[in-house]
């Protein structure tokens, strides 16, 4: 019997069945077992019940829907609530946000798909928004960096950038970019720079587009590898969202780096 599989199967058939009610005695029999075992097993693999995992994906998937300008009512029904009042108070439960503000712009947790190998995916939450038909100018300067293990070459590259530039200290948003070379999977460039002109920078421009926006509050390179790595691979499947291309925007504030991931 492979266990793991058989849970991927479980988060297969619950991530299908998201608009429509749970069959839990189907995912017993698909785990060849009964149904308090079931429940056991995946509470004991990923620290929630799998009614949980059901309300925080439908969660998840309804504040998408409310961005998209549905009704609050239709994707309450879409969800399996009964009525509005139900739906919000789940719904402000799990987002610390009224759908209303959502509606209006206002960041919601992502939920992700559970993926089982030895260890389930990491299942932590994070807060994102969407920001429409937005465009960048910058002046920045760039180097060539390896794909893998980067992370110490990016920060002596920002270390050596505020060092030469005290322009750098004076302002409030700072960014990175992360530029992928056709055909190549070894090496990219990475940007750093300002929105007004400074030194010898040259002049790059981002193209209108829809972003996913999540925060980190670490500003270690690593950690921003982390959170990109984890976007592309959990974050947006999770939302059946697609990047329209793997280049990605970092601004640093003086508390937080937002990273922007731009799509299709």
């Amino acid at each position: 019997m492979n266990i793991y599989k058989q849970l991927n199967e479980v988060i297969d058939y619950l991530e299908n069945n998201l608009k429509t009610k749970i069959n839990y005695n189907y995912i017993a029999r698909i785990l060849g077992t009964n149904l308090y075992t079931a429940e056991q097993l995946f509470k004991l693999l990923t620290g929630i019940t799998m009614k949980e995992y059901v309300r925080y994906r439908r969660l998840t998937l309804a504040a998408k829907d409310l961005r998209n300008n549905m009704k609050v009512i239709e994707v309450a029904n879409n969800y399996g609530y009964t009525n509005p009042s139900s739906f919000t108070r789940s719904f402000i439960s799990f987002h610390n946000v009224t759908p209303k503000e959502v509606k209006n712009g206002m960041p919601s947790k992502v939920y992700p798909i559970l993926h089982f190998e030895f260890n389930p995916t990491n299942n932590d939450n994070i807060k994102y928004k969407i920001v429409y038909d937005k465009k960048f100018t910058l002046y920045t300067k760039k180097e060539l960096f390896p794909t893998n293990n980067n992370s110490s070459f990016i920060e002596s590259f920002w270390k050596k950038i505020k060092i030469e530039n005290v322009v750098f200290t004076h302002t409030k948003k700072r960014y990175g970019i992360s530029e992928l070379i056709r055909n190549s999977s070894k090496e990219f460039y990475y940007h750093i720079g300002l929105e007004d002109k400074w030194a010898d920078a040259s002049k790059i421009n981002l193209s209108s587009s829809l972003w996913f926006v999540i925060t980190s509050k670490s500003f270690k390179a690593r950690d921003i590898n982390k959170y990109i790595n984890n976007a592309e691979k959990v974050y947006l499947p999770s939302l059946n969202y697609k990047l329209k291309e793997k280049n990605y925007l970092e601004i640093y504030y003086d508390n937080y780096v937002e990273l922007w991931f731009p799509l299709t």
